[in-house]
Order: C-alpha cells, then sequence, then structure tokens
C-alpha cells in the first residue's frame, strides 16, 4: 500500500477538519460578497396571504376559509394588468407598471378581492367613492406584496386584511 502524502495546504485534513487556509479563503469570499447590508426597520409588520402555507396544504382553501370567522368565498379569477382597471368580486389582481386600481362603486355586502404588487412600482388605489382603511386613496408599492380587501356595507367601506 502506498502513502499519498496530502498537498501543501490542502482545504481539509485526512479527518476532514478544515483547515487555516479553508477558512482564510471563505473569510475572503465573504469580504467580497458582503459589501452592503440590509436593515429591517419594522419587525411588526406581517403580510398574509389568501393562500395556505405549504404547511398548512393539509385542507383546502375552501375548508380553512370555512372553518374560520372569516367570511368564505369562491374561487379567485387570477388576472394580471398593466393599464388601469376596476376590481371585481374574487378577482386575484397582479397589478403592474404604476397601474390605478379603482374599486368597485356598488359593491355587494361580503364582497372579497386581493391586490398584488407585481414589479414594485407604485401601484395606485382608488377608492371609488369609498373608505380604503379610513382614506379614500392608496399605494402598494413594496413588490410581492398581496392585500386582501373586503367590503363592509354596514360603514360602506373597504377594509384591508
Amino acid at each position: 500500500m502506498a502513502i499519498i502524502t496530502p498537498r501543501r495546504d490542502e482545504f481539509f485534513t485526512r479527518d476532514g477538519v478544515p483547515t487555516q487556509r479553508f477558512i482564510t479563503w471563505i473569510e475572503a469570499l465573504t469580504l467580497q460578497t458582503n459589501t452592503s447590508t440590509t436593515e429591517i426597520i419594522n419587525t411588526n409588520v406581517r403580510e398574509t396571504y389568501p393562500w395556505p402555507l405549504a404547511s398548512e396544504a393539509t385542507n383546502s382553501v375552501q375548508n380553512l376559509y370555512q372553518s374560520s370567522n372569516e367570511p368564505s368565498f369562491e374561487k379567485l379569477t387570477a388576472i394580471t394588468v398593466s393599464s388601469s382597471y376596476t376590481a371585481q368580486p374574487n378577482d386575484f389582481i397582479n397589478a403592474t407598471l404604476g397601474v390605478t386600481i379603482t374599486f368597485p362603486q356598488y359593491p355587494e355586502a361580503g364582497s372579497v378581492f386581493v391586490i398584488r404588487n407585481g414589479d414594485g412600482s407604485s401601484i395606485k388605489l382608488a377608492g371609488n367613492g369609498k373608505s380604503l382603511n379610513g382614506c379614500t386613496t392608496g399605494t402598494l408599492s413594496r413588490k410581492g406584496t398581496a392585500i386582501e380587501f373586503y367590503y363592509f356595507i354596514d360603514s360602506d367601506e373597504w377594509l384591508a386584511k
């Protein structure tokens, strides 16, 4: 049996332990790639989604909504818009290019739809005479953010979930 000597400055010892050369190389690589940091300003903001997460996928969406205290709704119709659009009940709107989404002027009690920012542009929300969480207009700026809106006929306003 021939004994093979290790090359000079290997990354691991024969026992699999990282060498000083490997550690130095990783630190140099880290310094080259980590040139900036991102600060999380508000950790209290939590976004919700109108579909179950992978861990909740054992139940169907309909069963999840019927088992909670929230009003149930029909399947959402997915639509991508890149020009101004008036939302319809049960729409899942993927909005892009800074469009304006106008809310229905005469919604039915319990109407629901979802607006998602598809590209990070400033999506404008127009209440069409109705209040949106206390305001007449709104903006959805963060890419990937999706917000459910529910219409409450008693207060004649749209509330975001």
